[in-house]
């Protein structure tokens, strides 16, 4: 069955994910994202036309623009985690963790992508096979990670470009780093991501004088509450069992705080950073760790001394990239949310396949 593809954001840049699939009479959106930075927003005329949107995962640049979906009455496709954190009024048709539905006579498949608490890849029986990734890590020891099927075209998150350090060197860096600050470091974290993950870090390297926000600890507590092994490695949620009395109780005096929002534009982590700027804390007994995606106010923070970067992989290696399209035996390999897909070109065997075009055939 013919198809067609249109990338509408998240292609050429670290922007909002939004791809619209199209097939006969059916017109299906795939995420519906905002952000990271503020300015990157959604377009209501992207629903135009639209059946049904599919949704890999809840975090904001992927399930941002959810209010519109709702508001516009279309079904929603996604896992029951994900659902969660949907507006009141969602039409919800749930997605198995790992499994398949058929939906208007096209086989979907889905599989968990190492990256989330309720994350799915989607695979659709289009064109040869369709795989959209969303955002996907191959590295955790935490979340689960399915291989997926062979797809014609395959649709990949590729945030890190051509980035190679492994994520041993990174949490070795990030260890090495804290041992030379003295006073307390706080982590803005995104509660479905690296929060718990970065708190089992920590207990492992006897670092356990740590603490997390409400909102972190809402995350914990669903994960250990409901499904969680759906999503979560087993030997994790044994030793997250063991932490749950020291998580529920958020200590803002711990010398470790991870705290919602990764981007620290607001919750906990704002509200940590302006009390210690506030009391001229900020670079001298506080400090600030980010992980992941630097939005402007997270730059201006390091330049100034007050914060230090120290990525910690949620998002696959060029290799991983690179093996997932030929494990998948694609002939089409679209790297996104990157400013610099075309580097892939220059990898052996990509030149031919890879599709730069924000439209195209399946």
């Amino acid at each position: 069955m013919s198809a067609r593809m249109r990338i509408l954001s998240g292609l050429g840049e670290k922007g909002p994910a939004c791809l619209r699939l199209e097939f006969f009479n059916r017109r299906w959106l795939l995420d519906c994202g905002v952000g990271p930075e503020s300015d990157q927003g959604f377009d209501p005329a992207w629903l135009n036309k639209v059946n049904a949107v599919f949704i890999t995962h809840d975090h904001i640049d992927h399930i941002g623009a959810a209010d519109e979906i709702v508001a516009a009455g279309l079904p929603i496709y996604c896992t029951e985690v994900t659902a969660k954190s949907l507006p009141r009024g969602a039409n919800v048709i749930p997605l198995p963790p790992h499994g398949e539905i058929q939906v208007d006579g096209v086989t979907v498949t889905t599989g968990r992508t190492g990256h989330s608490f309720g994350g799915v890849w989607l695979h659709f029986e289009l064109g040869g096979g369709v795989l959209y990734s969303g955002d996907f890590c191959q590295e955790s020891d935490y979340f689960l990670y399915d291989t997926p099927p062979d797809a014609a075209t395959v649709l990949l998150d590729a945030s890190y470009g051509m980035e190679g350090l492994t994520q041993n060197v990174r949490i070795d860096s990030l260890l090495t780093t804290m041992t030379k600050l003295d006073g307390q470091i706080l982590f803005p974290v995104p509660p479905s991501g690296r929060a718990a993950e970065m708190a089992l870090l920590f207990e492992r390297n006897g670092l356990t004088d740590w603490s997390m926000d409400d909102r972190c600890y809402g995350q914990v507590k669903q994960v250990l509450d409901a499904r969680g092994s759906d999503y979560v490695d087993g030997d994790a949620i044994r030793r997250l069992r063991l932490l749950k009395d020291k998580a529920k109780h958020f200590n803002p005096d711990a010398r470790l705080l991870l705290c919602h929002a990764p981007c620290a534009t607001f919750g906990k982590a704002r509200e940590l950073i302006d009390g210690w700027g506030d009391a001229g804390r900020l670079g001298s007994s506080a400090h600030v760790i980010f992980t992941g995606f630097m939005p402007l106010n997270a730059r201006k923070m390091v330049e100034k001394g007050h914060a230090h970067f120290r990525r910690w992989n949620v998002h696959p290696l060029s290799q991983h990239v690179v093996n997932v399209a030929n494990d998948c035996h694609a002939m089409q390999v679209v790297p996104l949310f990157n400013s610099r897909p075309e580097d892939f070109g220059l990898v052996d065997g990509f030149d031919g396949r890879l599709q730069l075009a924000d439209r195209f055939y399946l």
